[in-house]
This record gives C-alpha cells, sequence and structure tokens, in this order.
C-alpha cells in the first residue's frame, strides 16, 4: 500500500501539491460552489464548499458516481489527488 500511494504522488509535481494545498486552505469561492480535482487513473471529481468549510473531505467522482472521505488534505494528496 505504501508504493501505491508514494506511485500517486509521484504522478503529480511538488509544485501542483503545493498549490492544491494554497487553494483547499483557501477555499476560493467558485461559481458552481465546488473545488475540482483530478486522478490520474480515477478521473475527476469534486467537493463541495460547504463540506470544505464544516471541515469534512468528501470528494465525489464525476464518472464513477463514489465518495472517497479523507481525514485530511495529506491523505486526499497520498491516495494521488490534486486541484484540477
Amino acid at each position: 500500500m505504501q508504493a501505491d500511494r508514494k506511485q500517486a504522488l509521484d504522478r503529480w509535481s511538488e509544485a501542483l501539491q503545493q498549490q492544491t494545498r494554497e487553494t483547499v486552505e483557501q477555499m476560493p469561492v467558485t461559481t458552481d460552489g465546488c473545488l475540482h480535482f483530478k486522478h490520474a487513473t480515477l478521473g475527476y471529481a469534486s467537493i463541495q464548499l460547504d463540506d470544505l468549510y464544516q471541515g469534512r473531505l468528501l470528494l465525489s467522482t464525476d464518472t464513477a458516481s463514489s465518495v472517497h472521505i479523507f481525514d485530511d488534505l495529506e491523505g486526499l494528496l497520498q491516495a494521488g489527488w490534486v486541484i484540477d
């Protein structure tokens, strides 16, 4: 499992990972009320800003209609998700 996490992190540059951290921490206002993410193999997903404001990292995928729940931002990054 640890190798899978490292491989997921290696897919995205440190700059993009840092941009993801900063964007999530800033909680910007968006027109659709979501922050959008991408994953190298799982596709695209989003987090509702309302969930983010409540401290919940509930990532809903666009294609598989599944939800990924993360305890913290680093867990989201380690799973291979970054801001789109």
